[in-house]
């Protein structure tokens, strides 16, 4: 038989809730890890972080999310289908890709969506849910960032080198047409 747990959140109790109701709880931010809880053969009150159930490597996991007490509400969703677009890895993915190589605001958008939200996988993890991209692939959208605004920069810097005595003939041109069309206008408004 599992344990019994009961929390208490300012004047309420709440419970009995299971282990795995806890860790729910903590990954959606409906309790903190500050929070009172007992276990239903105890008689003393003390802070969720204090469970040693909940803990692995010093730090509270809630269905491998680690939670941390100023962390946002963690949306779980078990079918693929379900996730926002925007929040989805192969549209992410996508923008990624083709943000590097053709159309930077698409990877500015990957970026901007990966720093907000988790972006999930279509994989599932042991309880069904699925899973959430590493942080890692935060750094590497930084790096491609970097390396996309130092590419472009050049490819600007050369294409200017190479059209500059070009465009300079043209500036002059444009000139010239722009003054014939003056004149032609100061003739037309003296008649």
């Amino acid at each position: 038989m599992h344990a019994a747990y009961y929390i208490a959140k300012g004047q309420k109790t709440l419970g009995p809730c299971s282990k795995d109701d806890l860790r729910n709880f903590l990954a959606y931010g409906s309790i903190r890890d500050s929070d009172l809880v007992k276990r239903d053969d105890e008689e003393q009150w003390r802070p969720v972080s204090t469970l040693l159930e909940l803990h692995a490597e010093g730090q509270v996991v809630a269905d491998g999310l680690t939670v941390l007490p100023t962390r946002r509400r963690v949306a779980r969703y078990r079918d693929y289908n379900r996730v926002p677009h925007k929040q989805r890895g192969g549209v992410v993915l996508r923008r990624m890709i083709m943000g590097f190589f053709f159309l930077p605001p698409l990877l500015w958008w990957a970026a901007v969506a990966l720093y907000s939200d988790h972006i999930f996988r279509q994989k599932k993890d042991a309880n069904g849910y699925l899973v959430v991209w590493g942080r890692w692939v935060e750094v590497l959208v930084t790096i491609m960032i970097i390396v996309n605004a130092l590419a472009w920069w050049m490819g600007i810097s050369y294409a200017s080198w190479i059209l500059g005595p070009g465009l300079v003939e043209l500036k002059k041109s444009m000139g010239e047409a722009v003054d014939v069309v003056k004149g032609l206008l100061n003739d037309m408004s003296a008649k």
